[in-house]
């Protein structure tokens, strides 16, 4: 086991800090390539603010928001061990709520929780009444051994003496009945899920799996609580406190086990595996045995289909104050949902969550976010692209321009790195509030607006429509052919002005709007958009479908679809953005389909028939 790669200094130097950024490293490195976190159950993380380490994260199979933050150290014979608190914070519609106590599930109900929650740390109640488990992480000095456990009780019960009797009009209605349980909640089973993606990620980061684990149970424990507040245990008839651990590495893991969790005498339960036994049955299917072997994986949808999986290079530009981050933070939550990965490349650093916390020193990465890594751009872009790509497999890169750029002087380096990334578009965002004035102040306001191949009027809630309209003949008299679209606070649907995605291309154009409508509240049809399908059944004269592209009105801006051609011994995906087209080699046999969809502003669909009928 080298766990100089996870943690290359010594640990011994600051050792309650090294073992908080083991955990940090483990977590976040397993989050690196989509395909690798998809694979073991991570659907997003983030890292909660606070002076000790934390993270907010969803897992496979749960609707509600993982939370998890350091709690406590010791040093004990070689061994430094960290201790992090779990929580669960069930979304506010499934059943789980129900088996928490009641006014937990007051607490869900609250406007603000889900906000309340990406800050867990922050609010008291939250931590207390939301904990299920404890992490048990710990390293010995040697770095040649690594013990990984989870505490918890298999029912976590609270017991309302008196009830809980609530007003209501007149009178006073029973919530609770007297001696019932406020709270009846799966506490292991539930940490169990994050248990198991963590662990598989940890198997990961060593690439090699554990050789030892040990199991044991014990009489739990019930909270009884009375109508005065005072509150005491008792033991209960069936409730198991449950210890699971995994050994890594070259250690007596029994006798260290022993030593530190010191329930040896009263567990009523004991089962241990070393490499070599025949495996435990409730065990031998855990992805934490193989997890060391899907380090070769991409992201999945895209290699999958067979399309060319570099990831889209967007520039992100617009004056000071238009919104950029507004629209980062809307498109990088879309992607989280639909288990992309994006990288933001910033040549300034702004405001989405830098905590100046470097992962490793040899990167410039400012910040691993839900879904996204951030990085400051030193040098060319290129140079910058190259670094990404050497440790990431993002699905985008969005390069953030500062304020001041003219996104002109980038053009010469996006030619330079197409056999990296595939270029998409320049989307600018455009401050509707302070449109004259900046237009009036900086020459560069101009450049971004005519460079662009999608324009964002935003903040159009602070303006008439007398003003919008206004604006927008302003934008078109200075970029003819770019899509302009009103936003509030930068709110917009991705799949609206990027187009159709790889992993719905086998739906038709209707499907593709209604799928998408039910994750963002912004069909196409509201921004006067639609799509078409046109499908084909013979191969193509090459050149003769490009004129016809090229005739198409500028109306239709984005077009992705898959076809044959009869110079080509293979099918090839079809990819345009505002009057740019690219060819790329398309090999999933299993798709038989030749199509293109098409997305416009107004478009005719009869006249666009008419352009591929011969």
């Amino acid at each position: 086991m080298d766990l100089k790669k996870i943690h290359p200094t010594d640990i011994l130097l600051s050792p309650e800090r090294g073992i908080q950024e083991i955990m940090r490293s483990f977590l976040m490195r397993a989050n690196f390539v989509p395909g690798v976190r998809h694979v073991m159950g991570w659907r997003g993380l983030k890292d909660a603010s606070s002076d000790v380490f934390g993270w907010t994260s969803k897992i496979k199979d749960f609707s509600g928001i993982f939370g998890m933050y350091f709690n406590e150290f010791e040093m004990e014979d070689g061994w430094i061990r960290g201790r992090f608190f779990v929580n669960y914070f069930p979304d506010p519609d499934e059943e789980l709520v129900e088996l928490f106590s009641f006014y937990a599930g007051v607490c869900t109900q609250k406007d603000d929780y889900l906000l309340r929650v990406r800050d867990f740390l922050s609010y008291p109640e939250l931590l207390e009444f939301f904990s299920i488990g404890i992490i048990d992480l710990g390293v010995h000095q040697s770095a040649d051994a690594l013990i990984f456990g989870l505490e918890s009780i298999s029912k976590q019960r609270v017991i309302a003496q008196n009830g809980i009797f609530l007003p209501q009009g007149d009178r006073m209605v029973e919530i609770v009945k007297a001696g019932d349980y406020d709270q009846n909640f799966p506490s292991y089973s539930t940490a169990m899920g994050f248990y198991r993606a963590l662990a598989a990620s940890i198997t990961f980061n060593l690439e090699e799996p554990p050789v030892y684990l040990e199991y044991m149970s014990q009489p739990g424990m019930e909270i009884i609580y009375d109508a005065s507040g005072n509150n005491w245990e008792n033991p209960s008839y069936d409730a198991q406190k449950e210890y699971l651990y995994l050994g890594y590495g070259k250690a007596n893991f029994e006798n260290t086990l022993i030593r530190m969790a010191k329930k040896e005498a009263s567990s009523t339960m004991k089962l241990i595996w070393e490499k070599g036994d025949a495996m435990i049955s409730n065990y031998k299917n855990e992805l934490w045995w193989t997890a060391h072997n899907i380090s070769d994986y991409k992201t999945l949808d895209k290699k999958i289909l067979g399309i060319d999986d570099r990831a889209q290079l967007i520039i992100l530009t617009g004056f000071l104050g238009s919104g950029k981050t507004s629209f980062l933070q809307h498109f990088i939550e879309y992607q989280v949902q639909h288990n992309r990965f994006v990288a933001i490349v910033q040549n300034e650093i702004g405001d989405i969550g830098l905590d100046g916390r470097l992962l490793d020193h040899e990167y410039s990465v400012t910040e691993i976010d839900e879904g996204c890594v951030c990085c400051t751009l030193i040098g060319s872009l290129k140079r910058a692209i190259h670094q990404i790509l050497s440790t990431f497999q993002p699905d985008y890169i969005v390069l953030e321009t500062t304020g001041l750029a003219n996104p002109y002087n980038l053009l010469d380096e996006i030619s330079e790195v197409d056999e990296l990334v595939r270029f998409d578009s320049i989307t600018t965002v455009v401050d509707g509030i302070n449109f004259y004035n900046s237009l009036n102040k900086s020459d560069v306001v101009r450049n971004q607006i005519s460079a662009a191949d999608i324009l964002l009027l935003n903040k159009k809630d602070l303006l008439t429509e007398k003003e919008i309209k206004k604006i927008q003949q302003e934008l078109r008299k200075i970029n003819p052919s770019a899509p302009i679209l009103s936003t509030k606070q930068g709110d917009i649907n991705p799949a609206l002005i990027y187009g159709v995605d790889p992993q719905d291309i086998k739906m038709t154009p209707q499907e593709q709007c209604d799928e998408k409508a039910n994750h963002i509240h912004h069909s196409h049809e509201h921004y006067g958009f639609s799509s078409h399908r046109i499908s084909f059944t013979r191969p193509l004269d090459k050149e003769l479908f490009i004129n016809k592209i090229k005739s198409l009105s500028p109306t239709v801006f984005r077009i992705k679809g898959v076809l044959d051609f009869v110079d080509s011994e293979t099918s090839l995906l079809f990819q345009y953005v505002g009057g740019r087209f690219e060819f790329s080699e398309f090999n999933n046999p299993n798709m038989t389909d030749r199509f293109l969809i098409l997305i416009g502003q107004n478009i005719q669909k009869e006249s666009i028939e008419a352009v591929f009928s011969d």
